[in-house]
C-alpha cells in the first residue's frame, strides 16, 4: 500500500501514457489567418473561392515583386530589401507616391505584411485539384475602423482584378 511519504512504484499500477496523449489538430492557413483578423478589429476582411489550383494561385501570390502591384490597388510599386527564410523586409510604394516598411512573413498558403501604419494579410488552402479557399485582410491600426469600408471595397476589388489575371 503507496502513503504519502512513500509512492507506490509498482509499474502494474501505471497509467500508460498513449492512452491519454494529448490529441493532436491542426489549422490550415485559411482558418489561422481568419483567427488572427478577428484580434485585429480595424482590418476589413473577405475570402473567395478561386476555380484554379493552389499551386497556381500561390505561386502568382507568393511573386510580391512581380505581381502585387498587378493586382492590389493600394501597391503601385514593391521592392525587396532583403530575405531571411521565410522573413522578408520590403517596401511597398501607394499609389500617392509614399514607401512603406512591411515585415513580411511568406509561406506557402501564408503571406502576413505589417508596417508601422497597417496590416495585409492573404491565406489560400486547396479545394480539390482545380479551386481554392483564398482569405484577405487589410486595414490600417493608425487610421482605425474607419478605414474598414474602405479595404473592404479594395478587397474586392482585387479578387475581381486576380480573378482576371488567373
Amino acid at each position: 500500500m503507496s502513503t504519502p511519504e512513500s509512492p507506490q512504484t509498482d509499474d502494474t499500477d501505471a497509467i500508460p501514457a498513449d492512452g491519454y496523449a494529448w490529441p493532436t489538430a491542426t489549422v490550415d492557413p485559411v482558418d489561422r489567418m481568419r483567427a488572427l483578423a478577428a484580434a485585429l478589429p480595424h482590418v476589413a476582411l473577405d475570402e473567395t473561392r478561386f476555380e484554379v489550383s493552389f499551386d497556381r494561385l500561390w505561386s502568382f501570390i507568393a511573386d510580391l515583386e512581380g505581381n502585387t502591384k498587378r493586382f492590389e490597388g493600394t501597391v503601385k510599386d514593391l521592392r525587396i530589401l532583403s530575405r531571411e527564410g521565410d522573413s522578408i523586409r520590403l517596401e511597398a510604394k501607394t499609389p500617392a507616391g509614399i514607401w512603406m516598411n512591411f515585415d513580411t512573413v511568406l509561406r506557402p498558403g501564408w503571406c502576413l505584411m505589417r508596417s508601422r501604419y497597417g496590416q495585409v494579410g492573404m491565406a489560400a488552402r486547396p479545394e480539390g485539384p482545380d479551386a481554392c479557399r483564398f482569405l484577405h485582410f487589410e486595414g490600417s491600426s493608425v487610421l482605425g475602423r474607419i478605414t474598414r469600408p474602405y479595404f473592404a471595397w479594395n478587397i474586392r476589388q482585387d479578387f475581381r482584378r486576380l480573378r482576371e489575371l488567373l
